[in-house]
């Protein structure tokens, strides 16, 4: 029920994540508006050393030219390729000299972008000719764990990918993207032979052969050299970087990185950055960060056009603690460590009092004691200090480690064994987590773009975007009719602009893992519509807030362009015409009722005492789930829904688990407290919709 340009994180997934990094953890999952997320959700089967997102953005190519001692001088470009990322100086970039293609048995090899500078090799192939069997079951993910990327070169020798990527597409079905990244290739390498091996399909071997030639003006957007790099002041170790800016006449590309003082120092979780000019204005950035950008300290965006003199400021933001990062230090080549003693006959559920400083890295770190949790896992606690949120430990003995939760103002962290040791061993603290403070900013007054880069290649233009409208849904169920029915006869009533609708919500978590930071126990969220003639919804505003009235999130979206203030993003891009509907449980009631899930209707008293419509819907699991830091297994999930029957309005909504005793357990509640339709919204909110920068 959270519009999803704003950040959410349920409790799974903050079990998942405070699994992997100890204590402080990030929401990850940026997506569009609830009623137009499904339309962008793209199929990931990632198979990839580095988890990035794919980025689809072509390469348009100037007519071939031949490669003379001129077009070999424009070759030494260094600058900005789409779907490539910024280009090293180390001598001439190469492009694809023409799309090729291979056919074999029906699956088709397409590469029509392949970029080598001095740093690595990059290609992108389109396979097409692909089964839905090889696409979507049983386990998609495991179809390509054998799928493998050479490069053959002139003289037979063979370069392995390194890192890269495989993605379907929901607009092909029968389509895949697989991206590659090689190590440099030899100077002046104009041909060579692309090798896929363990495709899912037969054949399971098709080689492609490529040829290469040096890029030329229009294909390389130049860097904007001056000044450049700027860096931020340096906190607790920990600097922001402008490293690069091309800009063309109808966008701008930013390079920005994190410097850290201390080696093997990153960030525990995502961070972003936000740009403004000297008036509050919003640039938007969509981040393109290629898979060619190998480390996760370094990322690209794309914003709307600086036309030169605006002052502008690049601030680095995490959430939800602001200026606060959660960093952490691998110090695995330098561990330090204690001896731990579980006794010869340890019990689960003992405890271990200890007190003990250990130092690592120049961290002071205090155990206070132990508990064996399971027959094979125990949990050491820590107290908090020298800002020290958390640490990862090995042994030799055991077979995994994990971060903890907070625990009464300290911190844990777990070790599994296949057997519990019964005699003293090593434990080496071998990651520190710990927390920077900002502000990190950067300010500088942008460069007017090189008329030369005036008709440089844009990304792919956007796809004609289908407006959403009222679904039909293959299901005919006289209840799922009576739902349609009081909803539409609601948001028809709100759909006649030109207007502004003013939703608010109150929104309360219950069950909160512990260590989790958002969603906080309550908030609300405030919500403006503009709506047309038509129905049509042409800006918004949500503005999340805490019990005291204090922002802790806000987007807007104004025509096909979204943003996240507080983070600086796009979101998940442009968005589609929508109309306007706070139907937020007929296209869940559809799919309840085609996948034969249980489903009641019951006539009830809403809170206001208006007769209500009850419709509860849940699914039995085949096996109890056992969420990770839950004390009961559930043996199933559902939701339910409150509708006013006399206007048709949706007035609360709950989410709950079933347990296996019968029970159930509520954990999610949202409730309307006012939707009304007015002329004009407060002056405030049409301030922040002007704001926005927008392409």
């Amino acid at each position: 029920m959270i519009p999803k340009f704003l950040r959410e994180m349920n409790p799974q997934e903050t079990a998942r994540i405070l699994d992997a990094v100890a204590a402080d953890f990030i929401p990850a999952d940026v997506n569009l508006l609830p009623q137009i997320a499904a339309r962008y959700k793209r199929k990931s089967l990632m198979q990839t050393l580095r988890a990035r997102p794919i980025i689809a953005i072509l390469v348009a190519l100037l007519a071939l030219l031949a490669i003379t001692g001129a077009a070999y001088a424009i070759g030494k470009l260094t600058g900005f390729i789409p779907g490539f990322g910024f280009t090293s100086d180390a001598g001439t970039v190469y492009v694809l000299e023409t799309p090729v293609e291979a056919v074999e048995n029906g699956i088709t090899l397409r590469v029509d972008k392949a970029v080598s500078d001095g740093s690595r090799f990059w290609v992108q192939v389109r396979i097409e000719g692909l089964t839905p069997e090889a696409l979507n079951s049983p386990n998609p993910d495991s179809r390509w764990d054998g799928l493998s990327a050479y490069i053959i070169l002139p003289n037979s020798a063979r370069l392995q990918w390194q890192r890269g990527g495989f993605s379907t597409l929901d607009d092909a079905p029968d389509q895949a993207e697989a991206t590659f990244i090689f190590d440099a290739l030899p100077p002046e390498t104009i041909e060579l032979t692309l090798r896929l091996e363990g495709l899912p399909a037969e054949p399971n071997t098709i080689e492609i052969p490529l040829r290469l030639r040096p890029a030329q003006t229009g294909e390389v957007l130049p860097l904007q050299t001056e000044n450049l790099p700027l860096q931020s002041d340096m906190h607790n170790g920990l600097a922001l970087v402008l490293d690069n800016i091309a800009s063309a006449s109808d966008h701008t590309i930013l390079q920005v990185s994190l410097r850290f003082k201390r080696p093997n120092t990153f960030v525990a979780g995502q961070w972003f950055v936000t740009l403004t000019d000297a008036d509050g204005r919003a640039y938007p950035l969509k981040d393109i960060t290629p898979q060619t950008t190998d480390s996760g300290d370094t990322r690209i965006f794309r914003t709307s056009a600086l036309r030169g003199g605006e002052q502008l400021t690049l601030t680095l933001t995490t959430f939800p603690q602001g200026e606060i990062l959660p960093i952490a230090v691998d110090f695995s080549a330098e561990a330090g460590g204690f001896i731990f003693d579980p006794g010869s006959n340890p019990q689960v559920g003992q405890t271990w009092a200890l007190d003990q400083i250990v130092t690592v890295g120049g961290y002071n770190l205090h155990i206070v004691g132990a508990r064996l949790t399971a027959p094979s896992e125990l949990l050491f606690e820590f107290a908090p200090t020298d800002d020290v949120t958390g640490v990862m430990l090995y042994s030799t003995l055991a077979r995994g480690a994990a971060g903890g939760v907070p625990v009464d103002g300290n911190f844990t962290a777990g070790m599994t064994f296949a057997k519990l040791p019964v005699q003293p061993f090593d434990v080496s603290v071998t990651r520190v987590y710990t927390t920077a403070h900002g502000p990190w900013q950067i300010q500088w007054r942008a460069s007017a773009p090189d008329p030369q880069t005036a008709n440089f290649p844009t990304s792919t233009p956007a796809p004609t975007l289908t407006p959403h409208i009222t679904p039909t849904f293959a299901v005919s169920d006289p209840l799922l009719s009576e739902v349609q029915a009081l909803t539409q006869k609601f948001d028809a009533s709100l759909r006649q602009g030109p207007a502004w609708a003013h939703v608010v919500s109150e929104n309360i978590s219950e069950n909160l893992q512990a260590g989790q930071q958002y969603p906080p126990p309550y908030y609300q969220s405030d919500e403006w519509y503009e709506v047309d003639a038509q129905g049509w919804v042409t800006r918004s505003l949500t503005t999340h807030r805490d019990a005291d009235g204090q922002i802790l999130q806000q987007g807007a979206t104004v025509g096909a362009q979204a943003i996240n203030f507080t983070f600086g993003d796009v979101g998940g891009g442009d968005i589609a015409p929508w109309q306007f509907s706070l139907d937020f449980i007929t296209r869940d009631l559809a799919d309840a009722l085609q996948l034969g899930h249980a489903v009641t209707r019951e006539e009830t008293t809403c809170e206001d005492g208006s007769p209500c419509l009850l419709i509860t819907m849940w699914e039995t699991f085949a096996q109890p789930v056992q969420n990770p830091g839950e004390t009961q297994a559930f043996s199933g999930g559902g939701r339910r829904m409150w509708i006013n029957l006399q206007s048709g309005q949706q007035v609360k909504y709950q989410s709950f688990w079933k347990l296996e005793n019968g029970t159930e357990r509520v954990d999610f509640t949202q409730r309307f407290l006012l939707v009304q339709k007015v002329s004009t919204p407060p002056q405030d909110v049409l301030d922040i919709l002007t704001s926005v920068v927008v392409p």
